[in-house]
Protein backbone atom coordinates (compact mmCIF):
# COMPACT_ATOMS: atom_id res chain seq x y z
CA UNK A 1 0.00 0.00 0.00
CA UNK A 2 1.49 3.46 -0.85
CA UNK A 3 1.93 5.77 1.44
CA UNK A 4 1.38 8.50 -0.91
CA UNK A 5 -1.66 11.04 -0.04
CA UNK A 6 -3.65 12.52 -3.36
CA UNK A 7 -5.89 15.06 -3.66
CA UNK A 8 -9.10 12.84 -4.13
CA UNK A 9 -8.40 11.60 -1.31
CA UNK A 10 -10.18 14.41 0.95
CA UNK A 11 -13.05 16.89 0.46
CA UNK A 12 -13.67 20.12 -1.20
CA UNK A 13 -16.75 22.10 -0.33
CA UNK A 14 -19.58 21.50 -1.02
CA UNK A 15 -23.29 22.71 -1.60
CA UNK A 16 -24.26 19.84 1.86
CA UNK A 17 -20.57 20.00 2.80
CA UNK A 18 -19.12 23.15 4.21
CA UNK A 19 -17.93 22.25 7.25
CA UNK A 20 -16.34 19.19 8.99
CA UNK A 21 -19.10 18.50 10.71
CA UNK A 22 -20.87 18.04 7.19
CA UNK A 23 -18.57 15.49 6.21
CA UNK A 24 -19.37 11.85 6.65
CA UNK A 25 -16.33 10.62 6.26
CA UNK A 26 -13.62 12.62 7.92
CA UNK A 27 -9.58 11.29 7.25
CA UNK A 28 -6.84 12.63 8.87
CA UNK A 29 -4.82 15.12 6.86
CA UNK A 30 -7.96 16.64 5.38
CA UNK A 31 -7.68 20.54 5.37
CA UNK A 32 -9.36 22.61 7.60
CA UNK A 33 -9.54 26.35 7.55
CA UNK A 34 -10.48 27.84 11.27
CA UNK A 35 -12.61 30.08 12.22
CA UNK A 36 -13.05 28.93 16.11
CA UNK A 37 -12.52 30.16 19.33
CA UNK A 38 -8.72 30.49 19.51
CA UNK A 39 -7.85 33.84 18.59
CA UNK A 40 -4.16 33.01 17.91
CA UNK A 41 -4.90 30.16 15.26
CA UNK A 42 -8.67 32.05 13.90
CA UNK A 43 -8.28 32.59 10.25
CA UNK A 44 -5.61 29.59 10.30
CA UNK A 45 -5.03 26.96 7.71
CA UNK A 46 -4.45 22.88 9.52
CA UNK A 47 -5.05 19.56 9.11
CA UNK A 48 -7.72 17.19 11.07
CA UNK A 49 -5.87 14.74 12.56
CA UNK A 50 -8.64 12.94 14.86
CA UNK A 51 -11.57 13.22 17.18
CA UNK A 52 -10.94 13.85 21.02
CA UNK A 53 -14.38 13.35 22.69
CA UNK A 54 -16.57 15.53 20.81
CA UNK A 55 -13.89 18.33 19.65
CA UNK A 56 -12.15 17.78 16.24
CA UNK A 57 -8.01 17.93 16.59
CA UNK A 58 -6.55 20.20 14.18
CA UNK A 59 -2.67 20.14 13.52
CA UNK A 60 -1.30 23.94 12.32
CA UNK A 61 2.25 23.98 10.27
CA UNK A 62 4.28 24.81 13.70
CA UNK A 63 3.12 21.65 14.79
CA UNK A 64 0.63 22.99 17.53
CA UNK A 65 -2.56 20.53 17.79
CA UNK A 66 -5.85 22.17 19.53
CA UNK A 67 -9.22 21.05 19.51
CA UNK A 68 -12.00 22.72 17.73
CA UNK A 69 -16.14 22.31 17.10
CA UNK A 70 -16.01 20.91 14.00
CA UNK A 71 -18.57 23.83 12.81
CA UNK A 72 -15.78 26.24 13.53
CA UNK A 73 -13.46 24.08 10.39
CA UNK A 74 -14.35 25.00 7.02
CA UNK A 75 -13.51 22.88 3.80
CA UNK A 76 -11.38 24.16 0.76
CA UNK A 77 -12.83 25.06 -2.04
CA UNK A 78 -10.36 23.31 -4.61
CA UNK A 79 -7.63 21.00 -3.19
CA UNK A 80 -4.63 20.89 -6.31
CA UNK A 81 -2.93 18.14 -7.98
CA UNK A 82 0.08 18.69 -5.04
CA UNK A 83 -2.49 18.26 -2.35
CA UNK A 84 -2.21 21.82 -1.54
CA UNK A 85 -5.71 23.63 -0.47
CA UNK A 86 -7.28 26.46 -1.73
CA UNK A 87 -9.81 28.79 0.63
CA UNK A 88 -12.18 30.67 -0.59
CA UNK A 89 -14.34 32.21 2.45
CA UNK A 90 -16.02 34.92 2.46
CA UNK A 91 -18.77 36.79 4.86
CA UNK A 92 -22.12 36.68 4.48
CA UNK A 93 -23.78 40.20 3.76
CA UNK A 94 -26.86 39.60 6.03
CA UNK A 95 -25.72 37.59 9.06
CA UNK A 96 -21.74 38.32 8.86
CA UNK A 97 -20.80 34.87 9.24
CA UNK A 98 -18.11 33.04 7.58
CA UNK A 99 -18.86 30.77 5.02
CA UNK A 100 -16.37 28.83 2.34
CA UNK A 101 -17.64 28.87 -1.08
CA UNK A 102 -18.16 25.73 -3.53
CA UNK A 103 -15.51 25.65 -6.44
CA UNK A 104 -18.33 26.22 -8.69
CA UNK A 105 -19.48 29.23 -6.91
CA UNK A 106 -16.12 30.67 -6.96
CA UNK A 107 -16.17 30.10 -10.33
CA UNK A 108 -18.97 31.68 -11.25
CA UNK A 109 -19.36 35.50 -12.88
CA UNK A 110 -21.34 37.04 -9.96
CA UNK A 111 -20.31 35.77 -6.59
CA UNK A 112 -22.43 34.20 -3.99
CA UNK A 113 -22.41 37.10 -0.91
CA UNK A 114 -24.85 34.97 1.56
CA UNK A 115 -24.31 31.80 3.15
CA UNK A 116 -26.76 28.93 2.25
CA UNK A 117 -28.77 29.45 5.75
CA UNK A 118 -29.77 33.49 4.42
CA UNK A 119 -30.15 32.46 0.80
CA UNK A 120 -33.45 31.83 -0.50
Amino acid sequence: MSDVITPHEFSCTTQTERTLKDLRTKRKGQPVYVIGHEDRYKGQEGVFEFFNVRLAVVKFPDEKTLGFDPLDLLLPCEINDDVVPFFEIRYCETCDQLFPLTSEEFHVVVERTECPECSP
